[in-house]
């Protein structure tokens, strides 16, 4: 999730947890706390574009590092704030929350986390909410502000406060549903309109449905087949399950020359296999990443994806990987998007 979401998160638990006993300063530890396991961006110049996307939620977004780290920072702060009185146990039950609850939140995103490094590199993924909503931070914000605002120790704080906590998890919950749902749905549709009429997709084949920017209620979804995938989009709010799909051909021919590339055996990698490569007039080659869609794609299938990557040859011919830019005016995007959720 995005930092301001963590940072709400962390204050709202330091005050459930410390609250009482040192004020408002709990929340700022709170915060912290949720918010380490992003530290790991600060070691991204040490890592080429393909490996910091690898090093990001890693290790520090694993329950190792949940487990070694909470209590050993639940010593140290009880060293260094003696006069606080705030016990130990209390502040590893801090620190404990803070980092779990990052790593348990960010998995539900399609990004990925490491919950089992450095045993294994797999990424949790659930795809249920997207990096960013402000359906989920927003309420949640407004609530921990007026906590923050209130007299320490006061009724009024501890009510908005838990108020916070509780319609946060309420959204958590609802997202889970809303995914089960259109899950169904989405892919009820697909097997009905263009599996059972297209025989180079198979029976069970990987069907994955995720949330679209900013919301809950426009989703995407999209399954392969032997040249490509099938991308789709449904909204909650749309009057007909007859889902439109459309098909983005693989071109695994252009990624040929680079296959053997270490930066592409790791984008590959952080992909899942999920990938299709696409060029332009200047026959310049992009990997793009198709789990986090295309700006634009539930308006126009041609869209630029956002997870791209260019391809290039420096002038020793060795392969440099660039993080491509989307151009696209992000006030047309959120207007189409807007749009579209609202349904057809």
């Amino acid at each position: 999730m995005d930092s301001l979401t963590h940072l709400v998160l962390g204050a709202a638990i330091g005050e459930a947890v410390l609250g009482k006993k040192i004020g408002r300063k709990a929340m700022l530890w709170g915060a912290i706390a949720d918010t380490i396991p992003d530290f790991d961006v600060f070691a991204s110049p040490c890592f080429s574009n393909a490996q910091q996307l690898m090093v990001h939620r890693g290790i520090t977004h694993s329950f190792l590092f949940v487990v070694v780290m909470a209590p050993l920072l639940g010593w140290l702060f009880s060293k260094w704030f003696k006069k606080s009185e705030v016990s130990w146990k209390s502040w590893t039950w801090l620190f404990f929350l803070g980092l779990l609850s990052h790593t348990l939140l960010d998995s539900l995103t399609a990004y990925g986390t490491g919950w089992f490094e450095p045993f294994s590199s797999y990424r949790v993924v659930f795809n249920t909410i997207f990096v960013a909503d402000p359906f989920y931070t927003l309420p949640f914000l407004i609530c921990v502000l007026i906590a923050l605002i209130a007299k320490n120790g006061s009724t009024k704080r501890l009510k908005w406060n838990k108020a916070g906590l509780i319609i946060s998890t309420l959204y958590l919950v609802f997202t889970v549903v809303n995914k089960w749902h259109v899950h169904g749905t989405m892919q009820e549709s697909f097997k009905k309109n263009v599996q059972s009429a297209n025989a180079s997709v198979p029976e069970g084949v990987k069907f994955v449905t995720t949330p679209t920017p900013l919301n809950n209620f426009l989703w995407m979804a999209y399954s392969p087949d032997s040249s490509g995938y099938w991308f789709g989009y449904y909204s909650v709010f749309d009057k007909t399950r007859e889902i439109d799909y459309y098909h983005v051909n693989r071109n695994q021919g252009l990624l040929i020359p680079y296959i053997n590339d270490p930066q592409v055996k790791i984008l590959k990698q952080f992909s899942k296999g999920d990938y299709c490569m696409t060029t332009n007039d200047n026959n310049d080659v992009y990997f793009n990443d198709i789990r986090f869609g295309q700006m634009g794609g539930w308006d126009k299938p041609d869209s630029a994806f956002v997870f791209s990557f260019k391809l290039n040859n420096d002038e020793d011919n060795s392969m440099a990987l660039d993080r491509s830019k989307i151009k696209v005016s992000y006030s047309e995007a959120i207007s189409s998007l807007v749009t579209r959720i609202k349904g057809k």
